[in-house]
């Protein structure tokens, strides 16, 4: 079966893509002009961080240069240290597009800054639309892939607030997408291009997301090696080729700013060790760890109901983890994930001799970077801060909804003289819970 993007676009592929992404902007603009900045008592609606990752692109709109993390304008009062010290591309745009409004006040400058993930928001709806359409062959199917993943309402509120986590969800939507069509297509120009482009955003962005730079080579070399059928020896030179055209593109766009780091920081080229000795040397007060207390991290997993809460603030939680949906509202997530999972177990079951090789090596390679992400969120809460945020593990957002979609998938094609609106039910599902939490739980307690 031919997948979506060997179709023509046809006028209904235009009008859902513009209903698609004018809903999401919609709604993320309505948070966006919404949420305070600064803390908020009782219910602290102000986004997480978002005051002190706002001193670095404020000292950009003034002085026109980025901040080395030292100066006193960018420090972080009660935490030490400062975010930029670590990468933060997105911060340079939000400087520079504050600096244009600079003359309407601080409200206009506010939005500046959060218009530029806005935009990165939208990229990111158009990106996964593409991504849908190279992997499913049925609209219905598309529709569940992108809603489920664009109107997460945790993945929404990302693109309504001053972070560098909306950059890094872009970034792996354009890696993956860029991945895809090298797998598709082959190795080419435009292909690598893209890929390199969606390297450099993820670097400039987020540690969190970098175990999807690491899978990114192995599936590279993937791209060159005999499928089973095409008996040829794989093309090294080609390889070698496009492999370091990707390096030097992205050396030139990301590797500079490790450079500076080094030079900046004595050699601490990612400025985790300058940040700890900032914090220790401003005596900043840092809960004890699980680590510190001598819990394993079972017992730490165990004493807050920790992966209970990841999951809560996976799916949502606005404000400062303060504004929460009725614990109904998580059970019904919860269900709807166990039920596509267990359409993928019926799939991997039913359809295993189809299966190929070069198919489950994809889906290892993006399980391994969704674990990799997993891990480095488990080790820094376990070793340095203990921080259930759901937003550390959201740059697993696309691969689950693949594996996701996938299940329904297999779930409808078993009922016999299935409609083709039943493969739109999983995509009704996010748009009415994104919906029923903005309009439910979030705006009546902006409105407080």
């Amino acid at each position: 079966m031919k997948k979506l993007y060997e179709e023509k676009i046809q006028m209904k592929d235009i009008l859902g893509l513009l209903i698609y992404m004018g809903l999401f902007l919609a709604v993320a603009v309505w948070i966006a002009l919404l949420q305070p900045i600064e803390d908020t008592p009782p219910l602290y609606t102000n986004p997480p961080d978002e005051h002190s990752r706002y001193l670095i692109p404020t000292y950009i709109c003034k002085y026109l240069r980025l901040p080395n993390g030292f100066e006193p304008e960018v420090q972080i009062p009660y935490y030490g240290g400062s975010y930029a010290l670590f990468p933060g591309l997105s911060y340079l745009f939000m400087g520079l597009n504050m600096r244009l409004v600079s003359g309407f006040g601080a409200d206009a400058m506010l939005l500046a800054a959060r218009s530029v993930n806005l935009f990165f928001g939208m990229l990111m709806a158009l990106f996964v639309w593409l991504l849908g359409r190279r992997l499913f062959s049925e609209r219905g199917t598309l529709w569940s892939f992108c809603c489920g993943i664009m109107y997460l309402p945790q993945l929404l509120f990302l693109h309504t607030y001053v972070n560098v986590e909306s950059m890094c969800m872009l970034s792996i939507a354009v890696m993956l997408y860029g991945m895809i069509r090298m797998k598709q297509d082959g190795v080419g120009k435009g292909n690598s291009i893209i890929f390199a482009i969606g390297t450099v955003l993820c670097t400039l962005s987020y540690y969190n997301a970098y175990g999807f730079l690491l899978i990114s080579v192995p599936w590279f070399v993937m791209c060159f090696v005999s499928n089973g059928k095409d008996k040829r020896k794989p093309d090294y030179r080609k390889m070698f080729s496009y492999g370091g055209g990707i390096l030097l593109i992205w050396g030139i766009l990301a590797g500079w700013w490790f450079i500076r780091n080094a030079t900046l920081l004595h050699g601490d080229v990612t400025g985790m060790n300058t940040l700890r000795e900032l914090q220790a040397a401003t005596g900043a007060y840092r809960a004890p760890t699980a680590q510190a207390r001598g819990i394993g991290i079972l017992g730490m997993l165990r004493e807050n109901a920790t992966l209970w809460e990841l999951f809560r603030g996976f799916v949502a939680a606005y404000g400062s983890r303060s504004v929460y949906a009725g614990i109904k509202y998580y059970y019904l997530y919860e269900l709807f994930f166990i039920v596509a999972f267990g359409g993928l177990l019926l799939r991997l079951w039913t359809g295993r001799k189809e299966i190929t090789r070069r198919t489950l090596l994809c889906h290892l390679l993006l399980f391994l970077g969704c674990l990799i992400t997993f891990s480095l969120w488990l080790w820094y809460c376990y070793t340095s801060d203990y921080q259930v945020q759901g937003r550390y593990v959201l740059p697993c957002v696309i691969p689950l909804y693949l594996w996701v979609t996938l299940g329904y998938e297999a779930i409808f094609s078993r009922i016999p003289k299935v409609s083709a609106f039943i493969r739109y039910l999983p995509a009704a599902f996010s748009t009415f819970m994104l919906f029923y939490f903005i309009l439910k739980t979030a705006i009546p307690a902006y409105y407080l």
